[in-house]
């Protein structure tokens, strides 16, 4: 009885001081109740909770980031990770079972912290055990907490956060962002905001510096991403800033509209794309004549505008031109585009729906990929490279109804990130092409 009343002791003592802030409310209450009563503690505590709900009427956003979340972080670990974590753990083959120990050991968590959508717990690994492990893990700790969504990042060494999506701020279509207010000649072109990401925060495509490569079914959205970067750059392209060159092999379906915006077009005919991606490489080439040894990264302006070439169906291109010498010299030509063209200020942007490499036996030349909805697994990690899918890239798990959802991998960077695209219809192209026309268009 005295070693169970003493591991009792031992056991709250540690749990207040896991708590301080249930600790100090028990320390205040328990004065306060002495000093002037416990009616008065009720009308204080009251008071309190009326002030609360006030603040949160006023301005929600400032009692969420200083006050709620704090409040929730703490009832979630109390209530749920702490009670649940060991259980979650030894489903997910992440405790240790030795004959030395005669419980099993299970990973300890350090702290939770808990946004407006994600909860967020650092997790102290167990000796002899990885990143890696926890990454294969995701799904099970995901279905264990019975959230959509759960992705592993390392913070420090021996410490991972395992990151729970509480709720998804991406199941609505995101609004359409607004067009810069900067002048073209002024505006920033290396990250071009389309929409946002699983966090709440901005999705910026770096457009500037790097070449872009989407893959998606039919209906995943890849119209969302392609307009969603014309418009934000249409300023630059009208006062000559960027050039934009546009091939679309399925006869102009998805492009036609945006027609005033290209300096070069292409539609389904194979000379007419060979013309653009001919013209596109040679006007890189004529550039690094112009500027080599002057300077060794191009900095867009009028007299240098940014190239930009779009493919909208990269199959057409690179696998099914009628012609085979024409298609050897698109896969030729689009290899120079990707191999030299960043520097200049070239961008590429391809879009497909298989992913296979004969389709796109270039994809490794992409730092910017972006996975649709797609049918497998195995697709991911075409796009988005080996393992993504157990990183969290669930592309294949994408819902038909939320076109324009998926997730990207930036050069550097091994986790997958979750974003959605706004939509842009058909009304707002027509708009911007008659608004944002390209010099002698």
């Amino acid at each position: 009885m005295l070693e169970a009343i003493v591991t009792m002791a031992f056991a709250v003592a540690g749990w207040l001081l896991r708590h301080p802030a249930m600790l100090l409310t028990a320390i205040v209450g328990a004065v306060w109740s002495w000093a002037w009563g416990w009616v008065s503690l009720v009308i204080a505590a009251g008071g309190v909770v009326a002030a609360g709900v006030v603040w949160r009427l006023v301005h929600a956003a400032s009692f969420e980031r200083r006050c709620w979340r704090h409040l929730r972080a703490g009832a979630l670990r109390m209530w749920v990770y702490e009670l649940r974590w060991p259980r979650w753990a030894r489903a997910s083959h992440l405790v240790f079972h030795d004959e030395d120990f005669a419980e099993p050991v299970v990973p300890r968590l350090r702290s939770v912290t808990s946004g407006r959508w994600w909860d967020e717990v650092h997790v102290r690994m167990l000796p002899g055990q990885r990143q890696r492990d926890y990454e294969l893990a995701a799904e099970s700790l995901a279905n264990a907490r019975k959230v959509q969504r759960c992705s592993i990042r390392e913070v420090s060494p021996g410490v991972v956060s395992v990151n729970f999506l509480r709720r998804d701020p991406l199941e609505r279509p995101v609004a359409l962002p607004e067009i810069t207010s900067l002048p073209g000649e002024t505006m920033p072109l290396d990250d071009v905001h389309i929409g946002e990401g699983e966090s709440g925060q901005p999705w910026r495509v770096p457009l500037l510096g790097s070449h872009v490569f989407g893959a998606g079914m039919t209906g995943a959205g890849k119209g969302s991403l392609l307009w969603g970067v014309v418009r934000q750059v249409a300023p630059a392209i009208a006062c000559g800033r960027v050039r934009l060159s546009m091939i679309d092999p399925k006869g102009g379906m998805e492009a036609e509209p945006g027609k005033p915006l290209y300096a070069h077009y292409a539609r389904e005919e194979p000379e007419e794309i060979i013309e653009v991606l001919t013209g596109f490489v040679d006007r890189m080439s004529q550039r690094k004549r112009d500027l080599r040894g002057l300077t060794r990264k191009v900095a867009p302006s009028i007299e240098h505008p940014l190239e930009l070439l779009i493919v909208d169906e990269l199959a057409a291109v690179t696998k099914y031109l009628a012609d085979r010498k024409l298609r050897a010299e698109a896969e030729r030509l689009l290899g120079l585009a990707l191999t030299q063209g960043r520097a200049l200020g070239h961008a590429v942007m391809c879009f497909a729906q298989e992913p296979t490499k004969d389709i796109n036996p270039l994809r490794g030349l992409f730092p910017y990929r972006v996975a649709l909805r797609l049918d497998s697994p195995s697709q991911a990690d075409m796009v988005l490279g080996d393992g993504a899918w157990q990183l969290g890239a669930w592309a294949d798990r994408i819902k038909r109804s939320t076109p324009g959802l998926g997730y990207v991998v930036a050069e550097g960077v091994r986790e997958p990130l979750r974003v959605r695209a706004g939509y842009t219809d058909d009304h707002e192209i027509r708009r911007i092409a008659r608004e944002y026309a390209a010099p002698g268009n």
